[in-house]
């Protein structure tokens, strides 16, 4: 997925607003929606809906800040740029501990509007194709049987296969044939290979 694939949402009560906001993601090449309130874009929302989401702070209706909770609640991976002309400390401490990508304070400029759209569609991408890389490993360890998982977890602690073997109470020749079973379900030709993909998965999808 590029960034030709994802579209910004663009939520805001002031049609002045969303026309601005529009015309100068489109002469940025940058696909767009506008949604007059919260309310109406989270009612759009879909498991398939890509990109990041631009909203002002005060609106008719639910606030960009109840919008943010919305999303947060309910896992969405849309990263959110919150626009605003009077957001408090407290209101911006929240926001930003909530995953927002930045508050803009209003009046910005164009360019720190669209490094910011940009910022927020190059996240949901990389989180995307993290979370797909991470879904592919997890099918590939739940094909390990137990005992090659016994194998996998001391082969990534680094332990030599003598080790292993008296660990496990197995012989050379099982823990030979079952690191080879290991490298090839899990595709990879290496120990520290391994411990790389077990510890993307440890860590799971970028916040």
């Amino acid at each position: 997925m590029t960034q030709c694939d994802v579209i910004v949402y663009l939520v805001d009560d002031d049609e002045s607003i969303l026309h601005s906001q529009l015309a100068l993601l489109t002469a940025a090449g940058i696909s767009a929606e506008t949604f007059s309130s919260a309310e109406a874009f989270m009612n759009s929302l879909t498991p398939h809906s890509a990109g990041c989401v631009v909203t002002d702070l005060k609106l008719s209706g639910m606030s960009g800040l109840d919008l943010q909770r919305k999303l947060v609640a309910s896992n969405s991976t849309l990263p959110l740029i919150v626009v605003s002309g009077h957001a408090n400390v407290s209101t911006t401490v929240e926001i930003m501990k909530n995953g927002a990508i930045t508050l803009l304070q209003k009046p910005y400029a164009a360019n720190k509007f669209l490094d910011a759209v940009r910022r927020g569609l190059d996240q949901f991408v990389e989180n995307r194709e993290r979370t797909t890389e991470i879904n592919s490993i997890q099918e590939r360890l739940a094909s390990l049987l137990e005992g090659e998982m016994d194998v996998l977890e001391l082969m990534i602690a680094g332990q030599p296969n003598k080790v292993i073997s008296t660990e496990l109470e197995i012989s050379m020749r099982t823990v030979d044939r079952r690191r080879s079973i290991v490298h090839e379900k899990m595709q990879v030709a290496s120990a520290p290979e391994l411990a790389r993909l077990v510890t993307l998965v440890e860590a799971g999808p970028i916040n």
